[in-house]
């Protein structure tokens, strides 16, 4: 079944968008469309429900990193939720689980505050970047 959107609303002042379906390099028309704040929304967030989504390929991957960049810019989150198997391994391999906030339920990603977004932002405050030393080299004939 080609991607649809089923439903977009507004939730504890967020946008949550619901989708269904298999989403390739055509629909990144859609789900930029699909995926503007609701006139209704009062916080720059937006969360996906992915529950009924089948397949992603890469470039729609590329168009929620986009997407999340807008967000985040706006002072918002785009949170992820219900991502099957497939989608969400897709995500692991490029390692933007670690980047996007990605949730097990909708009520969990349509939560006033996202506590992943928050979690993170403060692991990385506490993080200060350490440059590893390299070891001194030894001379490989002895002197």
């Amino acid at each position: 079944m080609r991607g649809q959107v089923l439903s977009a609303r507004e939730v504890n002042g967020l946008t949550l968008v619901s989708l269904a379906g298999e989403f390739d390099v055509g629909d990144r028309p859609l789900l930029r469309r699909a995926l503007e704040p609701s006139s209704a929304a009062t916080r720059p967030d937006i969360a996906l429900d992915l529950r009924h989504v089948e397949f992603m390929d890469c470039a729609v991957v590329g168009t929620l990193l986009g997407i999340s960049t807008s967000v985040r810019s706006a002072g918002g989150c785009l949170r992820l939720s219900g991502l099957r198997e497939g989608p969400m391994r897709l995500l692991r391999v490029c390692r933007l689980d670690e980047v996007l906030c990605v949730h097990d339920t909708v009520l969990s990603a349509t939560a006033a505050e996202c506590g992943l977004h928050r979690a993170r932002a403060r692991r990385d405050q506490g993080m200060t970047p350490t440059i590893p030393r390299q070891p001194a080299r030894r001379s490989a004939t002895p002197v």
